[in-house]
């Protein structure tokens, strides 16, 4: 594939390790580069490993913004995701913002937690956070919420020890789901009255 050329226009979306382009005449798709600095570029790295062993071990991938494989563009080497669109074409929204922004669903954030909770328990898939600044929910054409995981999976670490036994992986997945809703009850006042159900 030839080098992709995108500019600021072009910015959907900015996290703490890297900035989201839209895909030329894609919608279908994003682009993440990773701001400038080499740790930034090992997360990538490593989370590259974490997805493509998902693949190989085919987990179900029904909430995650897949990985699709790499590009060049003008600004370096991006990484190509499933670009999560409402079903109006329009890019979907962090459950952080929808949260702020519509108090009327409240019941759906929850069940959103609850969808995402189960999902990561029975797939023992591993995080290091998840909340709802990486959560994003596709407004279907029914208009009920879709969440999809789209950063924050996978481990900080080159060589995780959890991956070499599924009820440490599964006591891990637990101790910082427990620790994530915690925080998320301090942050977000909806979420006061969940309870964890694994």
């Amino acid at each position: 594939m030839s080098k992709i050329l995108i500019n600021d226009s072009d910015l959907i979306g900015k996290g703490s390790n890297r900035l989201v382009y839209a895909f030329p005449n894609d919608l279908s798709r994003c682009i993440k580069v990773p701001k400038p600095g080499r740790h930034r570029h090992k997360h990538q790295e490593r989370e590259v490993r974490f997805y493509e062993q998902l693949k190989k071990n085919r987990v179900p991938t029904d909430h995650i913004s897949r990985y699709l494989g790499t590009v060049e563009t003008n600004f370096g080497t991006g990484y190509i995701y499933d670009a999560i669109r409402d079903a109006n074409g329009q890019i979907s929204d962090k459950l952080k913002t929808m949260s702020l922004n519509n108090r009327e669903r409240v019941p759906e954030y929850l069940q959103v937690i609850e969808t995402i909770e189960d999902y990561l328990f029975d797939n023992l898939i591993s995080f290091y956070e998840v909340n709802p600044s990486n959560i994003v929910c596709r407004i279907n054409d029914n208009g009920a919420l879709e969440p999809f995981i789209v950063d924050g999976l996978g481990e900080k670490v080159a060589i995780p020890i959890v991956n070499y036994s599924r009820k440490l992986r599964r006591l891990t997945i637990r101790r910082r789901w427990l620790r994530q809703i915690e925080s998320m009850k301090i942050r977000f006042d909806w979420m006061k009255d969940y309870r964890v159900r694994h």
